[in-house]
């Protein structure tokens, strides 16, 4: 007799801290013509199905109502997710073909199954952190776009289309996307102070459609602190105001965030020459930043970085993620640079200034620290900046990380990796230059 998917999916995992969750998770495919595409699920998409199943079961009960979506899973190769990003851009019409209120949904569900589908490759082992990091990324772009035609569409003043951008900063901008991350945008607009109004609007507009509650949930959360002058700013800036800000009163962190910042929709080729502009005038000033990095860091280690017995805090926490991010920018800033990537990840700003044996170590770490956060995050099924070092979370994780990682084995493994990020950082700020990584 046939086994059923769900004795497939509890047999990929067994003998693992993943058994007993999967079996409660696949229990949802019952009725949704599963049986039907169990033979066909073998190999690594059996293994990446049960793995994200058994890890977020919210996904089992949206999942229930898509019986195609194991079809999909079914079908999973090498080649699988570049072939999908590659189509990411071409579903507008599908998505946008209804009313508002249709369209909206369409732009949540679509995300909620990607990111399934793109959780299933990651969790299959069938590509790098990289390519399904990427994937998320365009994943999240697109639908900004889509948002902003949305927006467009349902203005009421003629003549916006080409007046009006998006910048997204920080994991968007580089293609860093994870689970569950926030679009960190800014809003620029071209016109005097009489478009001020509609492109508020416009924002407005934008920002609400991906992030009001539907029937399909949100599609993303949205972050503009980052805009001029934070919270206490507009919500969106003339071109000129943007520039004219950046060149003469933005302050340390500010330039930070903008290094890592990239146009994602609207007037994307007006947006980056103002931002090549800013960027060439930054690294022309040939100050050192560490000074003032160190001390920015410190607090921002103290106010977000705060750790009990039982949590990691793996972003903010010393020899966390920001270090490296505070290393990457800052060695951009201190050697200035005419190979200023085209896609500013962290990677790529910090090999764009410097190399050698340890940076490419300081980068493997790196790695890790962003696996283990995405893989609390998929737990989770929210953003988090901390590993609960003393929950029922952690076996759960250090099984995604990698098949048979012992939760204590995954402490010594983050815990090492600190250390090494932190003696980096340390030694950068006391030779007062990046060069320290070269040694």
């Amino acid at each position: 007799m046939r086994a059923s998917l769900r004795e497939r999916l509890v047999e990929a995992v067994s003998r693992t801290p993943l058994a007993q969750p999967v079996a409660r998770a696949a229990a949802a495919f019952r009725d949704a013509g599963g049986d039907d595409v169990a033979a066909s699920l073998d190999g690594p998409a059996l293994q990446g199905l049960a793995r994200a199943l058994a890890t977020q079961p919210e996904m089992a009960s949206f999942l229930s109502h898509r019986p195609e979506f194991l079809s999909r899973v079914a079908s999973l190769g090498p080649d699988t997710l570049a072939e999908r990003e590659a189509q990411l851009p071409l579903d507008v019409d599908a998505v946008l073909e209804g009313d508002l209120e249709s369209s909206l949904d369409a732009l949540r569900i679509r995300r909620r199954e990607e990111t399934a589908f793109a959780a299933c490759v990651d969790l299959a082992g069938l590509a790098p952190f990289e390519d399904v990091s990427d994937f998320l990324s365009v994943l999240a772009e697109t639908t900004a776009q889509f948002a902003l035609r949305l927006a467009r569409d349902g203005r009421a003043e003629p003549g916006q289309d080409d007046v009006f951008a998006v910048i997204g900063m920080g994991k968007i901008a580089g293609r860093e996307f994870t689970y569950h991350s926030d679009l960190d945008l800014i809003f620029l607009y071209r016109g005097g102070p009489e478009w001020i109004g509609r492109a508020t609007r416009m924002a407005q507009r934008l920002i609400s459609y991906l992030t009001t509650m539907t029937g399909a949930g949100v599609a993303y959360a949205v972050d503009t602190r980052l805009r001029p002058s934070g919270r206490q700013g507009m919500l969106v800036t003339s071109f000129e105001a943007f520039e004219r800000y950046q060149l003469e009163k933005a302050e340390t962190w500010e330039h930070l965030a903008i290094l890592r910042a990239r146009p994602i929709a609207g007037d994307i080729e007006r947006a980056s020459q103002v931002l090549e502009r800013v960027r060439d005038h930054l690294f022309s000033l040939g100050e050192s930043p560490w000074a003032q990095l160190s001390q920015l860091r410190g607090r921002v280690e103290r106010e977000r970085g705060v750790e009990s017995p039982g949590s990691v805090a793996l972003k903010a926490g010393a020899g966390g993620l920001m270090d490296v991010d505070f290393l990457a920018g800052g060695g951009l800033i201190e050697r200035g640079t005419e190979a200023y990537p085209a896609l500013p990840s962290v990677r790529a700003m910090l090999r764009a200034c410097v190399a050698g044996d340890r940076v490419d170590a300081l980068l493997r770490d790196y790695r890790l620290l962003r696996i283990v956060e995405a893989r609390a995050r998929w737990i989770a099924g929210r953003a988090v900046e901390t590993l609960d070092a003393a929950g029922h979370e952690l076996p759960l994780c250090a099984e995604l990380v990698e098949p048979g990682l012992t939760p204590a084995a995954l402490l010594d493994r983050i815990r090492e990796a600190r250390r090494r990020t932190r003696d980096a950082f340390d030694a950068v700020v006391a030779a007062n230059s990046i060069s320290a990584l070269e040694a």
